[in-house]
């Protein structure tokens, strides 16, 4: 079986690809953060988090469901708003480093989500809009 293809613009795979790439960028850190002493299967369950929440706006984003602009504006900027307070409080460099990449790309995220293309897509708006 031949799958068609997504007929969807650039800026919403883009998005779709960020919001699913980003916690998986967070789980790879959660999982050099095992190898501390003292660390706990806890480590995860904010990496698992934020996959599973990203994962629900991708798949309304692919159905076209109009509330799934919202939810992705929450999702980004809960967990944008994680990654700043974790690049303020860690006291590793590399953390501070990843994290404020991880920052940067919620918040280009959310500057997606409030494009023309994506509202094109979900809403069909035209210009005006």
């Amino acid at each position: 079986m031949i799958l068609a293809k997504w007929k969807a613009s650039t800026e919403v795979k883009v998005v779709c690809a960020l919001l699913l790439g980003l916690p998986l960028a967070y789980i790879a850190m959660a999982v050099i953060l095992m190898f501390a002493p003292y660390s706990t299967a806890r480590t995860f369950l904010l990496p698992g988090t934020s996959l599973a929440l990203g994962g629900l706006v991708v798949a309304g984003l692919v159905l076209k469901m109009s509330s799934a602009r919202f939810a992705g504006f929450g999702v980004s900027f809960l967990f944008g708003l994680l990654h700043a307070l974790s690049m303020l409080a860690a006291e590793l460099f590399w953390v501070k480093i990843v994290s404020g990449l991880l920052f940067a790309g919620y918040i280009y995220t959310a500057v997606l989500l409030n494009s023309m293309p994506v509202k094109r897509h979900l809403l069909g708006a035209t210009n005006d809009a």
